[in-house]
């Protein structure tokens, strides 16, 4: 159901597929009217071949003028294919009065009109049928002979009937279209506030990093991938400097705006494969993917020299350095392991005169100072 009422909602699909309908309306007319006056007359005068062929030419020229409306200017007015199934019903009738049937295709019209789901326009497919019809009933001599008193009298309640029944399927189509767009704007909001908390969920709120516990996960993650395809992986963690004294003396907003700042430099400086998480407090930590650890410990380098050269009005600009602890990890030794030497390297940094990356190594250790 819903499906069906996205089709008809989308006006240039439904356009497209009026049109098709028109072109197939036009074989198949040419084809029974052919057919009913073979079966009237048992034969085909040149002089019906040549109301038969205008009526074609006509029809398809008709339809070709809103065939490259549609497609070229992209017009998809439908004023347009309501009067284009007046002429069709019209010539129908024309060419064939002595049917008495045949008027109530007047009905093409108005229903075309309904996937408008406009009110006034299928009043204005009813008034443009009335006026088709009277005309024709007034300039045709042989459809006002062949239709009896009855007839005429029930051709216009169909018309009638036809137009409040659209008016009935118009009402109900604007309804249901209007609580379908409702309960999609619901949906889509509800899924808008589902992506915001599960973002909210992972990330730190003041410095828009993820947070300790999606940091978790995702080397989680990263380590499988290193035992399965032996994926290059380090683990850095780096930790602002004097920090408490920051607070002590500058107090803690001024310590938030700190934070913050070290983390734009590090978001700033790694690449779009490496994850960066506020590890808690002061600390910060940073997988580093796909890389060797040379490539590593140049980004950690740049991360580290940045800050050193980063004056903050709020410590009477002054420098807030971090030192840092990189580990690589080897495959088969865990994540604990690979926490251990990070966190071994980071101790070595601070207790040897901080501002420093340190690299935990298998066999030696290996430092940098600033």
């Amino acid at each position: 159901m819903n499906h069906l009422l996205l089709e008809l909602a989308n006006k240039s699909q439904t356009y497209r597929k009026m049109l098709n309908l028109y072109w197939i309306t036009i074989i198949l007319t040419i084809v029974l009217e052919f057919l009913i006056h073979r079966l009237e007359t048992f034969s085909a005068p040149y002089t019906f071949f040549y109301i038969l062929v205008m009526q074609t030419l006509v029809l398809s020229s008709i339809t070709g003028v809103v065939e490259m409306l549609y497609r070229y200017r992209k017009i998809h007015n439908d004023d347009l294919l309501i009067v284009t199934g007046i002429i069709y019903a019209s010539s129908i009738i024309y060419m064939n009065p002595t049917i008495g049937i045949v008027p109530a295709i007047y009905i093409f019209p108005i229903l075309t009109s309904v996937l408008s789901f406009n009110k006034n326009r299928i009043l204005l497919a009813y008034c443009l049928v009335i006026v088709s019809f009277t005309a024709l009933y007034a300039f045709s001599p042989i459809l006002r002979v062949s239709m009896q008193t009855n007839e005429l009298i029930g051709i216009l309640f169909l018309y009638i009937g036809v137009t409040v029944i659209a008016m009935t399927i118009s009402s109900n189509g604007i309804e249901l279209l209007n609580n379908l767009k409702h309960t999609t704007q619901t949906k889509q909001e509800l899924l808008v506030k589902t992506i915001i908390m599960d973002k909210l969920s992972k990330m730190d709120a003041l410095t828009d990093l993820y947070n300790h516990k999606t940091f978790h996960e995702y080397l989680e993650k990263l380590i499988d991938q290193n035992e399965r395809n032996h994926l290059p992986l380090q683990l850095a963690i780096l930790d602002i400097d004097n920090f408490k004294h920051i607070n002590d003396t500058y107090g803690h907003w001024v310590g938030d705006i700190i934070l913050q700042r070290v983390a734009l430099i590090i978001k700033e400086t790694v690449t779009s494969n490496d994850f960066v998480a506020r590890y808690g407090g002061e600390e910060f930590a940073i997988i580093f993917a796909d890389k060797s650890m040379d490539q590593s410990y140049l980004i950690a380098e740049q991360i580290r020299q940045k800050l050193n050269l980063t004056l903050h009005p709020e410590l009477d600009s002054k420098a807030a350095t971090i030192s840092i602890g990189l580990q690589n990890y080897a495959t088969g030794e865990g994540k604990e392991a690979l926490f251990r030497g990070a966190d071994a390297s980071l101790y070595i940094a601070k207790r040897s005169g901080k501002n420093k990356t340190v690299v935990q190594m298998p066999a030696s250790q290996q430092s940098a100072g600033g």
